[in-house]
């Protein structure tokens, strides 16, 4: 198949990049236009400065061809033949949407779809009315910082704060002591009140050491193919602490059909939404199980969009990015039995003046680590490669075995031979540690002890 690959700030890059270098066709088209993947509650959001404009259309630059997205639209449109669609996210469904009557294999996100994941109050209604072995945790909405800040005067418990608007961030009290925790929420909005504020937010109250399991769920053309578990380490720091990333490191492994954890993640009204669509259609839920009770309550949706580092893991765990996609566009399972694999996001936190990702970085390392890096944030310069200063991941690097501590190894020797000079990375000790609650590795057996799933790899 040849690959259309669309993107608004990059995400899909990394992937178009493994595709080419599999010998596809990879065509990308980037959106310049920040008003085209603006949902109706992101209106009010202000114009894109043209700096940041530059600097998000710049990674990739001297690696990868780029045009623009509506010129990729209408050569698709055109020769329709053997064209796989790929949307990197979900805010791109008015730019792919006129490609689905083209009968092309790929994903096809819709407006309800970015809705149900960054509208936070719609997606607690939906799991309300269709989870029933899902709990909904008590929320409040909010539009103003002062509205919250008088709220939480009077409030006994911890809560967490949430934005409508998808690049704002979230916001978990590490602290025990309430007013601390409180006060962690409050900087937050007064530092970044245009962030919360363009669109709403939420609080939403914490539920105490949560064990966070996401498991995946694969449909073509309404049809289910495939599921997988993900287990994502957040936080910054080893040990998980410091602030929330999208995923500093994971886990990810096949789960059959039947068993019980995708019974909850995974009801009837997911299924019957799925047989409404075209192509492929991802579907995941982030589940936060109290320890104490067993309770399972919800976390967020990932809405018909791959995840990340989620879908590099994925394909580690495949194999190729093109034996991955292509299984999947003829209704196959592309998960192996018995595998395991993870990521380990490199970052870079150096900053320039600004206060933006230092560019100009040289990013090196070993011909044999291609083969399981994943490179974000990059671009050229004359014959080196170099950071490119938008975003503060440089890129993921995977591994997969037939255990837990096999993947971890081989993830590890590539982190080992891969140079960026201050590039920030939690270690292989946190990878497989059992030394704290919400590890990685405590959570799978957490799954495992309460038969969620089974697993055919060892653990160490």
């Amino acid at each position: 198949m040849k690959y259309a690959v669309f993107t608004f700030d990059g995400y899909g890059l990394a992937i178009a990049n493994r595709l080419r270098a599999e010998g596809r066709d990879v065509v990308v088209g980037q959106v310049s236009d920040r008003a085209l993947v603006c949902s109706e509650l992101e209106q009010n959001m202000a114009e894109e400065p043209e700096s940041e404009k530059e600097r998000r259309l710049g990674p990739f630059d001297g690696v990868l061809p780029k045009v623009p997205a509506a010129e990729l639209v209408e050569k698709v449109r055109k020769h329709a033949d053997n064209w796989f669609v790929f949307s990197d996210l979900n805010h791109l469904f008015r730019v792919t949407e006129g490609l689905r009557e083209t009968g092309c294999p790929g994903i096809y996100p819709t407006e309800e779809d970015y809705l149900l994941e960054i509208d936070r109050e719609r997606a607690k209604d939906f799991v309300a009315e269709n989870y029933p072995s899902v709990k909904v945790g008590q929320k409040k909405g909010f539009s103003k910082a002062a509205q919250a800040k008088r709220f939480l005067k009077g409030s006994e418990e911890m809560w967490v704060l949430k934005g409508l608007a998808e690049d704002a961030r979230t916001v978990v009290p590490d602290v025990e002591d309430l007013d601390l925790a409180h006060g962690q929420v409050l900087d937050a909005l007064g530092q970044h009140s245009e962030e919360y504020e363009g669109a709403g937010f939420i609080l939403e109250l914490l539920i105490p050491n949560a064990i966070e399991l996401t498991p995946q769920k694969i449909y073509l053309d309404g049809n289910p193919v495939a599921t997988c578990m993900c287990i994502e380490n957040k936080p910054l720091g080893a040990g998980n602490v410091g602030p929330m990333t999208d995923c500093a490191q994971d886990l990810v492994f096949r789960t059959e059909m039947d068993d019980p954890i995708n019974a909850i993640a995974f009801p009837p009204a997911v299924d019957e939404m799925a047989k409404q669509r075209q192509g492929l259609f991802y579907w995941d839920a982030s589940l936060l199980i109290n320890p104490r009770t067993g309770g399972v309550f919800f976390g967020e949706f990932c809405a018909n969009r791959v995840g990340y580092n989620c879908l590099y893991t994925e394909i580690a765990l495949c194999g190729s990015a093109s034996g991955y996609f292509e299984a999947l566009a003829q209704g196959k399972d592309p998960y192996p039995i018995g595998s395991v694999a993870g990521s380990c996001r490199l970052f870079n936190l150096n900053r320039d003046g600004a206060g933006a990702p230092m560019a100009g970085g040289t990013v090196d390392y070993k011909p044999r680590v291609e083969e399981g890096l994943w490179l974000k944030d990059v671009r050229k310069q004359g014959r080196r490669l170099v950071s490119a200063g938008y975003c503060d991941a440089i890129g993921v690097i995977t591994g997969a075995g037939n255990s837990v501590g096999e993947a971890a190894k081989r993830l590890y020797k590539r982190v080992d031979e891969f140079s960026f000079e201050g590039a920030f990375y939690r270690p292989h000790f946190d990878f497989v540690s059992r030394e704290y609650r919400s590890s990685m590795i405590n959570r799978l057996n957490y799954g495992l002890q309460r038969s969620f799933y089974k697993i055919g790899f060892g653990l160490d």
